[in-house]
C-alpha cells in the first residue's frame, strides 16, 4: 500500500478541504482528489461522503482512519530505528587485527584517535594473520591491522605503519647467546619453536632457514607467542620472532640476537578501495596524517 495515499486520506480526514490537504502537503487539489479515489478502489470502499463541496467521513472512513495513523507512524517509527541504526554504524569501525598488534606503536595510534574523538566506537577482534585479507575481503570487518610481506593488490589500499625484522630468540645459556649477529646457519642444528602455518610467519621463517641452507628442526608450531617464548626460556629449543614481539617480553631468561640475513615486511593498515562510513575515513585521515610519527616511533 502506497503511504502517501494514507498520508492524504489522514490529512484530508481533519481539513475536510480538498484546498487545505492540498497546500498542507504541497501539490494540486486535483492529485489529492485523484489518489484518494485511488486509495477508495484500492480498498474497496468509500472513504468519503461528498455533497457539492462539501465532504465527511463515512463509517468505513471512520473504520480506516485509525489503522492508517498507526501504519503512518509505525512507518516513521521504522525509519527512525533504522537512522539511529545507521547513524550508529557510521561512527563504528570494526577493525580485525594479527593477535600481537599491542605490540606496536599502531595501536597507541588508534588509542589516541578515540581520545581525540569520543563519538567513534571501534571494535577491535583478533585474527591469525592467515585470515585477515579474507576477511576484509568478504565484508566481515571495514579495516584491518596486519603485517604484509609482499604487498600487490589493486582492490586494497594501505598505509605502512611500521617495519619490523626478525630476530633469533635463545635461552640465556645458549652458546650462541653473546653474539651480536648469528648467520642462520649457526642453529641448523637446534630444535625450533615456531608459529604455525595459520600464521603468515610460517612461511617466512621456512624460507630464511632454507635460504641459509638447512630445513629447521621443528619441535613444535602453533599460535600463541607467549608460549613459544615460555619454551624457550625453559631452554626447550630456540624461535625466530618479530623483534617488536619479543620485546615485549621479560627477557631475564632470553635473549634477541639480530640475523645477518632477513626478510623485509611491514605493518599496515589496510581497506578495501571504495566508498566508507564517515568514521572510516575519519580515522583513516587521521592515520595519513600521522604516519609519520608513526613511522619515527617505530624506528
Amino acid at each position: 500500500m502506497d503511504l502517501h495515499k494514507l498520508k492524504i486520506f489522514v490529512d484530508l480526514s481533519k481539513t475536510l478541504n480538498y484546498t487545505d490537504t492540498a497546500e498542507n502537503l504541497f501539490t494540486t487539489q486535483g492529485n489529492i482528489s485523484k489518489q484518494v479515489i485511488a486509495l477508495e478502489k484500492e480498498l474497496g470502499v468509500s472513504l468519503f461522503k461528498r455533497a457539492h463541496r462539501k465532504i465527511e467521513l463515512t463509517p468505513q472512513g471512520e473504520i480506516a482512519l485509525p489503522y492508517a495513523k498507526k501504519m503512518i507512524a509505525e512507518y516513521t517509527d521504522l525509519q527512525n530505528s533504522l537512522n539511529e541504526f545507521q547513524a550508529a554504524k557510521n561512527l563504528t569501525i570494526e577493525m580485525h587485527t594479527i593477535p600481537t598488534m599491542p605490540s606496536y606503536e599502531s595501536f597507541t595510534l588508534i588509542t589516541k584517535f578515540l581520545q581525540k574523538h569520543p563519538e567513534v566506537h571501534m571494535q577491535l577482534q583478533e585474527e591469525e594473520s592467515y585470515n585477515l585479507v579474507t576477511s576484509l575481503k568478504a565484508g566481515k570487518c571495514e579495516i584491518i591491522f596486519a603485517r604484509t610481506f609482499d604487498f600487490d593488490d589493486s582492490d586494497l589500499e594501505r598505509i605502512v605503519m611500521e617495519a619490523d625484522d626478525f630476530v633469533a630468540v635463545l635461552p640465556k645459556q645458549h652458546p650462541l647467546a653473546n653474539e651480536k649477529k648469528l648467520n642462520l646457519v649457526q642453529l641448523k642444528n637446534d630444535q625450533f619453536m615456531i608459529l604455525g602455518p595459520s600464521t603468515n610467519l610460517y612461511q617466512p621463517v621456512i624460507k630464511l632457514c632454507q635460504k641459509a641452507g638447512f630445513k629447521p628442526k621443528i619441535t613444535y608450531e602453533g599460535t600463541r607467542v607467549d608460549l613459544i617464548m615460555q619454551m624457550v626460556q625453559n631452554n626447550l629449543g630456540v624461535s625466530l620472532m618479530m623483534k617488536k614481539t619479543a620485546e615485549k617480553f621479560d627477557s631475564s631468561d632470553f635473549v634477541m640476537v639480530p640475523l645477518t640475513d632477513n626478510v623485509k615486511n611491514n605493518l599496515s593498515f589496510i581497506r578495501v578501495r571504495g566508498q566508507h562510513s564517515s568514521a572510516n575515513e575519519m580515522f583513516w585521515r587521521y592515520v595519513q596524517k600521522n604516519v609519520d610519527w608513526g613511522i619515527q616511533k617505530s624506528n
